[in-house]
């Protein structure tokens, strides 16, 4: 089952299930037609309302100091997320709010195959390192086949990482600022139930387009 709703999630009765969202930034960047600046207040009120479980992908960074109050349940994990951008390295916080990852469920690929240490483990029968609390994952760049029209898109690699690590077996995935789809078109590529919400029309089309010409 999908869903895309094209309302604001405060408007809606939100099922039970693991929230995996990007917030807007408050920061002034355009999406269309929404305007991404608002009072502090209300933009703490608008984190409050995020239905938790919850896993929140951070920017600016000091936007992790506002959700402990705002959440209202325990951070439970941390994990730095790190790209490579025009001026070079830039990294975003991760945390996992009332539930927490088993970073023993996905294992990272090894690099170094002429490694006589890793060969060995590959023979026997390993298929790659331990995931850590720091994440090496690409942007989407305009060059990126996944790449939409969405200015603030977040990585499929980087979703499917949250979802493996995190969600329980037919648990339903939510994402309460949809945006460009990510979350909803890589829960439905990994077999869960998903409903998103998104308040732009445009995007909810995007969305659409993306997971029934792309998924699967």
């Amino acid at each position: 089952m999908i869903s895309i709703i094209n309302k604001d999630f405060r408007d809606c009765i939100v099922p039970k299930g693991l929230t995996i969202t990007d917030p807007p930034y408050n920061q002034g960047y355009h999406y269309n037609g929404y305007k991404d600046r608002i009072s502090e207040d209300d933009y703490f009120f608008l984190l409050s309302k995020i239905p938790t479980p919850c896993v929140i992908i951070h920017y600016p960074e000091e936007t992790i100091n506002l959700l402990p109050k705002a959440i209202g349940v325990k951070c439970e994990q941390v994990v730095c997320w790190v790209y490579n951008s025009n001026t070079g390295k830039q990294s975003r916080l991760i945390s996992w709010w009332g539930c927490k990852p088993d970073f023993r469920k996905v294992r990272q690929p090894y690099k170094n195959l002429n490694d006589k240490r890793i060969q060995k483990r590959i023979a026997e029968g390993k298929t790659g390192a331990k995931l850590y609390d720091w994440w090496n994952i690409n942007q989407v760049k305009n060059v990126s086949k996944e790449k939409t029209e969405h200015p603030c898109q977040i990585p499929e690699e980087l979703i499917s990482k949250i979802i493996k690590t995190t969600a329980k077996e037919n648990e339903i995935i939510i994402d309460v600022f949809a945006g460009s789809g990510t979350t909803s078109k890589v829960a439905y590529d990994l077999g869960y139930d998903t409903i998103s919400y998104e308040i732009d029309n445009k995007y909810c089309e995007i969305i659409n387009k993306r997971i029934y010409e792309t998924s699967k």
